[in-house]
């Protein structure tokens, strides 16, 4: 494989609450639970991940989903995670941010990207769990989302959980596919 993909540092800690990476994480095969992740800098994002998939799949189906943050929810109705799940004709895909950095996750299998993050559970709570808030028609391909991430800077964004968290993060990302 090409130079870029050399580079990219292997995975620091997965879901540990680590400081923000600017980084995104990449999952290429999040059903299986060996395999190689990515931590992918912003200067890198178009290249390595033009490298590690089809960029010209096109998105078919784009989905909003969240989930509460912790078990000690009653209600998610305004505290819960949001992210999305979109589809191309060969994969599931999932995108989200929190304080550790942007996640993008793919998979063969719809539950490995929507009921997992980083290869673990997502988090529920007393009768709440996942769920879909709304779906529609994809209208961009891979590499547009790609070039929207870097064009938009997304990475190097810090999050904060007042004015640019994961559900401002997930209501762009919906909007643009």
């Amino acid at each position: 494989m090409g130079s870029s993909i050399s580079s990219v540092l292997d995975s620091p800690s997965k879901g540990t609450g680590a400081a923000y990476t600017k980084k995104l994480y990449f999952d290429p095969n999040a059903d299986s639970s060996e395999g190689r992740d990515y931590w992918i800098t912003d200067a890198e994002l178009r290249e390595t991940l033009s490298e590690l998939v089809d960029v010209t799949e096109r998105i078919v189906e784009v989905r909003y989903y969240k989930h509460p943050l912790g078990a000690w929810q009653l209600s998610d109705h305004l505290l819960h995670h949001a992210f999305i799940v979109f589809e191309t004709n060969a994969w599931w895909w999932s995108i989200e941010k929190n304080d550790e950095g942007v996640t993008i996750q793919r998979s063969k299998d719809f539950d490995s990207v929507c009921y997992k993050y980083r290869r673990s559970k997502r988090k529920t709570s007393i009768g709440k769990g996942v769920e879909m808030v709304k779906k529609a028609s994809g209208s961009t391909t891979v590499m547009e989302l790609i070039n929207h991430i870097w064009r938009k800077n997304y990475l190097n964004q810090e999050y904060d959980a007042l004015s640019y968290n994961c559900q401002h993060f997930a209501d762009l990302i919906y909007e643009f596919i």
